[in-house]
């Protein structure tokens, strides 16, 4: 029973210094604030309303590109039936506008950069998509050398990405 009276003294001294002080209720709503900038960036609502997280947007992502990819080298003369896989190496990137703050304090000055809104809706000023680190391409005419030397130049056309990381295999 003590520790209760105990607790409540504890906490009625740290309501009473949050109430009494202005930067510490500046800090915690900076955090608050940042907490809710970081459940905002990394959730999406999609068109349907259902949340949407940042990890299936990039499986998203990088399933239509395979779909493409697949169905383009596909048509590559003696190709045949084309598999396409792709590997990335992080999410999306979300380029978001900020406003710049500065405050003269007495330890120097503090630039505060805070998100832009406007309307209710925070400004992106770009969207990167994920980096393309491998792909993996199994193809019916893929023993073809001329075959295999035009899908792989097609990939590197449509991915911009390196020869090196393209792997071209024969369907079996």
């Amino acid at each position: 029973m003590e520790t209760k009276v105990g607790n409540k003294n504890l906490l009625s001294t740290i309501a009473e210094k949050f109430k009494n002080s202005k930067k510490l209720q500046y800090i915690t709503v900076g955090v608050l604030s940042l907490i809710v900038l970081f459940v905002f960036c990394y959730n999406f609502t999609n068109d349907s309303g259902v949340k949407v997280s940042t990890s299936d947007q990039v499986s998203e992502y990088v399933y239509s590109l395979e779909n493409k990819l697949s169905n383009a080298l596909s048509k590559v003369e003696g190709a045949g039936d084309v598999s396409v896989v792709i590997t990335v190496k992080s999410g999306n990137e979300t380029v978001l506008a900020t406003s710049t703050t500065i405050n003269e304090t007495a330890n120097g000055t503090e630039k505060i950069e805070t998100p832009l809104v406007i309307n209710g809706k925070t400004i992106i000023v770009k969207e990167k998509y994920p980096e393309i680190t491998g792909v993996l391409i199994v193809a019916n005419g893929a023993s073809n050398i001329y075959v295999m030397t035009k899908i792989q130049q097609a990939t590197v056309s449509l991915l911009d990405i390196s020869p090196n990381q393209i792997e071209i295999l024969t369907m079996k």
